[in-house]
């Protein structure tokens, strides 16, 4: 089991990693990283802290919360672009299907 100071540093860097996973529309990877980043969250609720640690524990938390909310606008944004590009997709395979049977 790791240390507070431990999962506390591990926390702090998941931010990047979830960044460079919606950079790179990489959603397999994406959800690995949220579930260890959650298993990392359970592991230091289990742990009794110091008030130091715990203070630690808020600020990034309270960080994480305010990251979250950009890389759901973030994956929002992609999300509309990728529902346009399939429904452009469909209506040129429609387009195609009825040019076909004239």
């Amino acid at each position: 089991m790791s240390t507070a100071s431990e999962l506390l540093q591990q926390l702090e860097g998941f931010a990047e990693l979830i960044a460079g996973a919606i950079d790179a529309n990489d959603w397999d990877d994406l959800n690995e990283i949220l579930a260890n980043r959650q298993h990392a969250l359970n592991q230091l609720a289990a742990l009794s802290l110091s008030d130091q640690e715990r203070k630690q524990a808020v600020e990034i938390m309270i960080l994480m919360q305010a990251t979250d909310s950009q890389f759901l606008a973030s994956v929002q944004i992609q999300k509309q672009a990728i529902q346009k590009q399939v429904a452009s997709l469909a209506h040129d395979r429609k387009a195609v299907q009825a040019y076909q049977f004239e």
